[in-house]
């Protein structure tokens, strides 16, 4: 074993210390830990220090940048797309409940001065929770599983004050197989989806509405899924992330994939991007890419531009 990372049992004495220059070979962080570990008297002090003055702010820092709030997204997708498209497109919410995040959607496309261009749908039977029978909607982790009735929504409060502050909106009341009808996938066509949002929690259902929307979804749209993260640990044998990981093993189809959009998703696995090959129908850029101006002539051999 090397002496320079181990200590030395001696037969005859206490055990021997790495030699000093051990530390001086160690990143900065370590050997600055090595020196307050060496001021601090007592291994209670010592843990005491590590844990409240530099893991506690370590983890605070960490989350503060780089957890997942769920409208991060948002308007970096709403941008996107106004800009890609000068078309129309459509935002479409399922699991409404009492209308917290549809509001929010909505609000979205007024700042962004979008309301002309698009059009927010939201699906809810607004009865709360249907029972389940199926073990992919289950919490095996923690047996905290949903309730029959959880998250009930008003649908009569919310359709009237949507009808008192908003004009690009559609409230679609009932279970996803019958609200989710021809009709509305025909409206499609004028209105892409540029951002599914799904927060209905349940495998089954989230299995019944991209079954529904496989053959209407452009390639590039965004698809968020609300519990991905919260249900197993975001296991693929259960919740939305069994559905991903079915659409990625070609049970939807081989020319079928969802790519996770780290950029938008942050840490987290919430954040995908729709891709069918061979080409299915996408959201026209308005720019002429291949115009020669774009080409980049060369300057120096700098990293610099």
């Amino acid at each position: 074993m090397n002496a320079h990372h181990s200590r030395l049992a001696h037969p005859s004495g206490p055990v021997a210390k790495a030699p000093a220059e051990d530390y001086i070979r160690r990143p900065g962080k370590i050997r600055l830990l090595h020196t307050l570990g060496r001021l601090i008297p007592g291994d209670y002090l010592k843990t005491a220090f590590y844990l409240n003055c530099i893991d506690a702010p370590r983890r605070f820092l960490r989350d503060a940048l780089f957890a997942f709030y769920r409208y991060d997204h948002v308007y970096a997708v709403l941008r996107e797309f106004a800009q890609r498209t000068s078309g129309r497109f459509s935002l479409l919410e399922f699991g409404t409940s009492d209308g917290y995040s549809f509001i929010k959607l909505l609000y979205a496309t007024r700042y962004l001065r979008l309301e002309n261009r698009t059009v927010v749908h939201t699906f809810d039977s607004f009865e709360g929770m249907p029972a389940s029978a199926d073990v992919r909607d289950k919490d095996w982790s923690g047996d905290d599983s949903w309730v029959e009735g959880q998250f009930r929504g008003n649908y009569e409060a919310l359709n009237d004050y949507c009808s008192r502050h908003y004009s690009n909106y559609a409230i679609h009341r009932g279970y996803f197989e019958k609200s989710v009808d021809e009709a509305f996938l025909q409206s499609l066509d004028s209105y892409p989806p540029a951002l599914i949002w799904i927060d209905c929690d349940y495998y089954s259902s989230a299995r019944t509405i991209l079954t529904r929307l496989i053959d209407r979804i452009p390639n590039g749209a965004v698809i968020y899924f609300d519990e991905f993260d919260n249900m197993n640990y975001g296991s693929r044998l259960t919740g939305e992330a069994r559905l991903v990981h079915e659409i990625n093993t070609g049970q939807y189809g081989e020319d079928i994939e969802l790519v996770p959009d780290l950029r938008l998703s942050l840490y987290s696995r919430r954040i995908y991007r729709f891709m069918r090959i061979p080409p299915n129908r996408v959201l026209a850029n308005p720019e002429d890419v291949s115009a020669p101006e774009q080409v980049r002539h060369w300057s120096n051999g700098s990293p610099l531009p």
